[in-house]
């Protein structure tokens, strides 16, 4: 995670926030990646596989950077 150099540096309080806010953005990003792919062969009435292959891996791709990101909170 690239984070710039501010003056003064953010507090413990802020980078944990903002670290938080990234891997929600992550989470909301992936689920909806995810639910797209199950949703749209309902609608559409037909399956896409390479739609569904690309839905997970974005989902795994995504959820481990959520990983990454929360794994760097201090506590």
């Amino acid at each position: 995670m690239i984070e710039l150099p501010t003056y003064p540096p953010p507090g413990k309080a802020a980078r944990n926030e903002q670290r938080k806010a990234l891997a929600s953005t992550c989470n909301a990003s992936s689920v909806a990646f995810l639910g797209g792919a199950f949703l749209q062969p309902l609608v559409a009435g037909h399956a896409n596989p390479w739609l569904f292959y690309g839905a997970m891996v974005s989902f795994l791709a995504l959820q481990g950077a959520l990983h990454y990101v929360l794994y760097r909170v201090e506590d």
